[in-house]
């Protein structure tokens, strides 16, 4: 059970890998315990592993963690998570606490895979092939090469915002999302709303591929 401590402790969050909205590592640690299936997906971690591979695995054990069932995969879980919330809740839903897309998923997996490599001393490997992003001399954490939403609900909910974006005020944060390149003056890029906050970062760099 002590070689699985480091993909707890990365998939679930740490100093170099994000925190997964509402999953405790305590309750990861639980759920790797009495879990057969977790621990088999957490060796994919622990050895050198294809992308694809720790992709696979890194959605299915957070699929787990997030009460689904490894085989319906993340994007039906969150549809449905998201679904039974319409019916319940009379507020605002915010995106932040469903469980991530497979994208957003895969990336972070491929961040853990990578922290893990380096805890136990296994392979070399290039950050930038394991999500990450090199922007203005700094790793920067690749969240998805996706657009939050199709383009024609981006060019609806946007913000004109004079400000710096940080305040609900603003039209994106109120509904839960980063601002974008629609936006009149941030532009998605030079915001507290914004995908790399003050870093200036052309938005063809961040959907385009690292290779």
């Amino acid at each position: 059970m002590c070689k699985v401590l480091p993909i707890i402790h990365a998939i679930s969050g740490c100093d170099t890998t994000s925190k997964l909205y509402g999953v405790g590592k305590v309750a990861t640690l639980k759920k790797f315990i009495d879990s057969p299936t977790l621990k088999e997906l957490g060796e994919v971690f622990l050895k050198e592993s294809l992308v694809e591979d720790v992709k696979n695995a890194g959605e299915k054990v957070i699929t787990f963690l997030y009460g689904g069932v490894p085989h319906e995969g993340l994007d039906i879980l969150r549809y449905k998570k998201f679904a039974n919330r319409v019916l319940t809740c009379k507020e605002v839903i915010q995106i932040h606490t469903l469980p991530p897309t497979t994208e957003t998923a895969a990336y972070h997996s491929l961040r853990a895979y990578f922290q893990v490599q380096t805890w136990i001393g296994g392979e070399e490997i290039d950050p930038c092939d394991f999500g990450w992003l090199i922007v203005n001399g700094k790793l920067m954490p690749i969240k998805t090469k996706r657009q939050p939403a199709p383009q024609r609900l981006l060019s609806i909910i946007r913000c004109n915002c004079k400000t710096n974006c940080d305040t609900r005020r603003c039209t994106c944060r109120k509904h839960g999302l980063e601002c974008n390149i629609s936006c009149g003056e941030c532009r998605g890029q030079s915001c507290m709303n914004s995908r790399h906050g003050d870093i200036d970062v052309e938005a063809d760099e961040l959907f385009s591929d690292s290779s």
